[in-house]
């Protein structure tokens, strides 16, 4: 999915993201991890990550925060929240790997014990937001000077080098706060063009 915005309501999302750090629990142990490291900060009684192996014979999942990983236990009475469905403890099995999770739980952190585990659901881009194909097309035949536009790749920058859309330019999502600055343009009402591999 490709998505136009505004550089108003990029600078927002930028903003928010610079005052958000990795969570640390007390004990020095991290409970935000991988992508969630950019949006989230940590919480009590909570670990945030991409799920690893799920273990129905010990009640038991991998949670991957940072270079730590969590296991935790479940049992009959850990929720399953996935979109707007609600499931038992039964269904963790079911779960993607490497998607990405919020788990609450209760007891301290050498033994929790799962309460609940969150989804996390795909980003919904409100339609006014959203740009066809058919328009990119349209846009990257002008180029950007005649189209007024700049082409974001936020993928990896390996995806970027194994091929992109022409006219693109690389500025991978774990660099953003790093890279903006030099990438995006000076005029604050140039069309922003972002596309990703698919939803996150």
């Amino acid at each position: 999915m490709i998505h136009k915005n505004k550089t108003s309501l990029l600078l927002a999302a930028l903003v928010a993201a610079a005052f958000s750090t990795a969570g640390v629990s007390e004990a020095g142990k991290p409970t935000v991890g991988g992508p969630c490291q950019k949006c989230h900060t940590a919480e009590a009684g909570a670990v945030r990550g991409n799920l690893g192996k799920v273990s129905p014979e010990f009640s038991t999942l991998q949670v991957k925060a940072g270079k730590i990983v969590w296991i935790v236990k479940y049992d009959d009475k850990t929720r399953v929240i996935d979109g707007d469905k609600t499931s038992g403890a039964e269904s963790i099995k079911d779960l993607p790997k490497n998607k990405e999770i919020l788990v609450s739980f209760s007891g301290d952190e050498s033994k929790p014990l799962a309460t609940e585990v969150a989804v996390k659901q795909p980003y919904k881009v409100p339609e006014e937001q959203k740009i066809s194909n058919d328009e990119v097309v349209k846009l990257v035949s002008m180029g950007p000077k005649k189209g007024e536009y700049t082409l974001i790749d936020a993928r990896p920058t390996g995806a970027f080098l194994g091929g992109h859309i022409p006219t693109a330019i690389s500025l991978p999502f774990d660099s953003f706060e790093e890279n903006c600055s030099i990438v995006l343009p000076q005029d604050k009402d140039r069309l922003l063009v972002f596309y990703c591999g698919g939803p996150t």
